[in-house]
C-alpha cells in the first residue's frame, strides 16, 4: 500500500489591538462564507467544537506539529498545513507564535509547497554561530530542516529553509536536498545542537524499516551517518517523527538518561497512530536502550509453524494463500517482518485481489492460551469482507483477531481456558480485495502463559486515541522538556465534524523521568502556564458513591482543570463523568477486574463520523495499596486529557458533545466507592 503520509491518511486573532476596519478584514478572511439559508456566521474561535485553549488553525487542515522553538521571547510553532482545504494535501508549513504556550497568534504561511515538492515534517533550530552560513554573525538564522517529498517520484529527502527575520519569511536553501538516500520512506528529521560533540545531531525515521537513523553535521548542510536504532518496541505501522532528548532521573542532574520518542501509525495501543518511547543512553553516536529489544514468547505445543514448505494437512479454499506457505515478502508487497523461521501464511497474492481461506485439522485445547503471530489488514469478522484469524469450535467462531494494517507480524494470544478439552480448528480468512485486503499469520502455539505483543511490551506516551507526532520544544527557556502532539487520529481525522478548521494540538506538556518499579519512566503534566486561564471559580466535592449511583457535582463547565482522588472500596467500576447532559457523557473510569483506567466516549456526542471513533480507550494502571486513583482531567469543548498517577499514565481523546452538555458527575458500579476529594477549576477561553 502507498504510505499514508503521501496520500490522505496519511491565532489567536489579535482583534483587541486592531482597528475596526482591520478586524472586519481579518474576520472576512478567517471565517467561511455563509451558505444558503445560514442565519449567522460564528465569530472566529467560537464555532461549535472549537477548542478554547488548544491551538487550532483559524481554518483548513492541520496535522503534525513541526519545529517548536523558543526564540527571542516567543514560542514558535510550525505545523503540517493545507493552505487550500480542510483535508490532507498540499502539505506546507503553517506558523503560529505565543508568549506563553497558551495564547497563540497564527502567522502567515511559513514554508509553502511548490511545483516540485511538498514540505513534510521536521525541526527548527537557531544557528546562533551561523555555522550554516545562511545568515551572518550579526544576524544568525533560524534554520528549518524538513522532509521534501519529491512530487515527480515520491522520494523523501531532507532539505533546509532559513529565516533571517525572526521566522516571518523563509527561503529554501539552493543546495537542497542535504540528505537524499533515494527512499520513499525517509522522513521527519528532529535536529538539535549537541554541546558535548559540538555538532548538530539529527534523528530521522526509516519508516518502513522501523528504524531511526542518526546523523551528525558541523553546519546543517553536510551530514555524516552515525548509527541506526531499531526495529524495536512496537512495529505494527510506519515509524515517524522521532525525537531524542536527555532528562534527569527523579530530578537528579547526576543521573541523566536519554529518551527516544518514535511515533507509529498504525500500531498504537488503540490500533491506530500513537507515540512510543525508549529510555536509554546516547553517546553522541549510538542510542542504546535500557530494555532488551529481544522477546522470547512462552514455550508450548506447536500447532503450526509453516516451516517445511507445505501446508501439510491444512485445507485451502480459493487462491489467496497459494499452494504453499510464503517464504516472506511476496512480489509487490511492503517488507514483511516479524515471522519466525522461513515460512508463513501470507495471502498477498495478486496484489490483494484474491480471496480464500486456510483451515487447520482439529486439535485438542489442552493449555490455557493459544499464542500466534499476526499481521496484515484490519478487517474484523464483524464487518463485511474480513481478513482474520478465527478459532472454530463445533462449527462456530469462538475467538477472532484481525491485523492492524501493517506488514509486521506481532504476537497476540487468546485465553482459551474455558474451552479446555474441546476440539478446535484454526481458520485464516481473506475475503477482502480492497486496501490491506490480506492477512499474515505464523507460529500457532498452545502454552501455559500468554505471549505479549509489542504493543503490550512497549512504553507509550499516551494511551488515548488522539495523540500523535509528538515533538519537543527546542531551546525551552526554563530548561524544561515540553512536548506538543497532534490531537487527532489517522483513523478518522479527516472526518471529524469541525469547520472551517480541522485538527488541534494537545495542550503542551512538561516531561520528566520518574523511577517506577526500579526503572525510569516518563511522567507528564500540563505546563503550569495553564494556570493563566483560571477564572478563580473553584468547586470542591467529597462524597460516598453507593453502588449504581451517578452523583452530579457542582463543578459543571466545558473548560475545566479537575484534580480528584477516588478510592475503589468494593466497586467494580468507578470514576468521573464530564460533558454530561442531553443523554451524553464522557466517562473516565477504572475497571478493578482488569486493573485498567479508561476513557469511554461511546456516548460522548457526535460519534458517527467513523466506525473507529466511538469506543473505549484503556490503559494498564495498578491502584496503590489503599485502592486510590489520583486523576487530573483537563477538559476543553472537544477534548479530554487524563493524567493518572501523577502523569504516569495519560489518555487523550477528542469528543464532540453538544454545547449544553457541560455537567460533571461521579459514579460507582458493582459496589461502593469513595470520592475523597475533587477540585475543579473553571478556565477561560484563550481566544477572548
Amino acid at each position: 500500500m502507498q504510505d499514508k503520509r503521501t496520500s490522505p491518511r496519511a491565532r489567536r486573532l489579535v482583534v483587541r489591538s486592531l482597528a475596526t476596519a482591520s478586524v472586519a478584514a481579518c474576520v472576512a478572511v478567517l471565517t467561511p462564507a455563509a451558505g444558503a439559508g445560514a442565519t449567522e456566521t460564528p465569530r472566529p474561535y467560537s464555532e461549535t467544537y472549537r477548542p478554547q485553549f488548544h491551538f487550532s488553525p483559524a481554518q483548513n487542515w492541520m496535522n503534525d506539529p513541526n519545529g517548536p522553538i523558543w526564540y527571542k521571547g516567543r514560542y514558535h510553532l510550525f505545523f503540517q498545513y493545507n493552505p487550500s482545504g480542510n483535508t490532507w494535501g498540499n502539505m506546507s508549513w503553517g506558523h503560529a507564535t505565543s508568549p506563553d504556550l497558551v495564547h497563540w497568534t497564527q502567522q502567515p504561511l511559513a514554508i509553502p509547497q511548490d511545483d516540485t515538492e511538498m514540505v513534510f515534517s521536521g525541526a527548527v533550530v537557531f544557528d546562533k554561530t551561523n555555522s550554516s552560513g545562511l545568515g551572518t554573525h550579526g544576524n544568525p538564522p533560524l534554520v528549518a530542516v524538513y522532509t521534501s517529498l519529491h512530487k515527480s517520484d515520491s522520494v523523501q529527502a531532507q532539505a533546509l529553509a532559513y529565516s533571517t527575520d525572526g521566522g516571518t519569511t523563509w527561503k529554501k536553501y539552493a543546495g537542497n536536498p542535504v540528505i537524499d538516500i533515494g527512499s520513499r520512506d525517509f522522513r521527519d528529521p528532529k535536529v538539535f545542537w549537541n554541546a558535548k560533540t559540538r555538532s548538530w545531531t539529527m534523528a530521522v525515521a526509516l519508516s518502513a524499516e522501523h528504524k531511526v537513523r542518526f546523523y551528525s553535521s558541523p553546519d546543517l548542510k553536510h551530514w555524516t551517518e552515525l548509527s541506526e536504532f531499531g526495529p524495536a518496541g512496537a512495529t505494527g505501522g510506519a515509524w515517524e517523527c522521532p525525537d531524542l532528548f536527555p532528562l534527569a532521573v527523579d530530578g537528579d542532574p547526576s543521573r541523566v538518561k536519554w529518551v527516544l520518542v518514535v511515533n507509529i501509525n498504525p500500531g498504537g495501543p488503540q490500533g491506530a497512530s500513537a507515540a512510543q518511547y525508549f529510555v536509554g543512553d546516547f553517546d553522541g553516536k549510538t542510542f542504546t536502550p535500557d530494555d532488551s529489544s529481544t522477546y522470547t514468547p512462552p514455550a508450548g505445543e506447536v500447532i503450526a509453524d509453516f516451516e517445511d514448505g507445505t501446508y501439510r494437512s491444512w485445507t485451502t479454499t480459493g487462491t489467496a494463500f497459494g499452494s504453499a506457505p510464503a517464504a516472506g515478502t511476496l512480489p509487490g508487497q511492503q517488507l514483511v517482518t516479524g515471522y519466525q523461521g522461513s515460512g508463513l501464511a501470507n495471502s498477498f497474492i495478486d496484489f490483494d485481489a484474491s480471496t480464500g481461506s486456510l483451515t487447520s485439522p482439529e486439535f485438542t485445547i489442552d493449555k490455557p492460551y493459544l499464542n500466534f503471530l499476526i499481521g496484515g489488514g484490519n478487517h474484523p469478522i464483524s464487518q463485511p469482507d474480513p481478513t482474520a484469524v478465527n478459532l472454530v469450535v463445533n462449527g462456530k467462531v469462538v475467538r477472532t483477531t484481525t491485523g492492524q494494517d501493517g506488514e509486521a507480524l506481532d504476537w497476540t494470544h487468546w485465553n482459551v481456558a474455558d474451552l479446555a478439552g474441546q476440539k478446535a480448528q484454526i481458520q485464516i480468512v481473506d475475503d477482502n480485495t480492497s486496501g490491506w485486503g490480506h492477512i499474515n499469520a505464523d507460529q500457532f502455539v498452545l502454552a501455559d502463559a500468554p505471549a505479549l505483543g509489542s504493543v503490550q511490551r512497549a512504553h507509550w506516551m499516551d494511551y488515548g486515541a488522539d495523540f500523535y507526532a509528538a515533538t519537543s520544544v527546542n531551546d525551552e527557556p526554563r530548561g524544561r522538556r515540553v512536548v506538543i502532539g497532534w490531537m487527532n487520529s489517522w483513523q478518522y481525522g479527516q472526518d471529524i465534524p469541525t469547520s472551517p478548521w480541522r485538527s488541534a494540538d494537545t495542550f503542551p506538556r512538561e516531561l520528566a523521568l520518574r523511577t517506577v518499579h526500579g526503572k525510569p519512566q516518563l511522567v507528564q503534566q500540563p505546563v503550569q502556564e495553564l494556570n493563566i486561564l483560571r477564572t478563580g471559580i473553584t468547586r470542591t466535592a467529597t462524597t460516598v458513591l453507593p453502588d449504581g449511583t451517578d452523583v452530579p457535582l457542582a463543578a459543571n463547565g466545558s473548560l475545566l482543570d479537575i484534580t480528584a482522588t477516588l478510592r475503589a472500596g468494593t466497586a467494580k467500576d468507578f470514576g468521573i463523568k464530564v460533558h454530561t447532559g442531553a443523554g451524553q457523557e464522557t466517562r473516565i473510569g477504572y475497571d478493578t477486574a482488569t486493573q485498567e483506567i479508561y476513557v469511554d466516549r461511546t456516548r460522548s456526542g457526535a460519534s458517527s463520523l467513523s466506525p473507529a471513533f466511538a469506543g473505549v480507550q484503556r490503559a494498564p494502571l495498578t491502584l496503590d495499596s489503599k485502592g486510590r486513583l489520583d486523576l487530573r482531567i483537563v477538559v476543553d469543548t472537544s477534548s479530554v486529557e487524563v493524567y493518572a498517577d501523577d502523569g504516569r499514565v495519560v489518555l487523550t481523546d477528542q469528543i464532540f458533545p453538544d454545547p449544553s452538555s457541560n455537567g460533571v458527575s461521579a459514579y460507582a458500579e458493582g459496589g461502593t466507592a469513595h470520592l475523597d476529594s475533587l477540585r475543579a477549576q473553571r478556565l477561560r477561553s484563550a481566544w477572548r
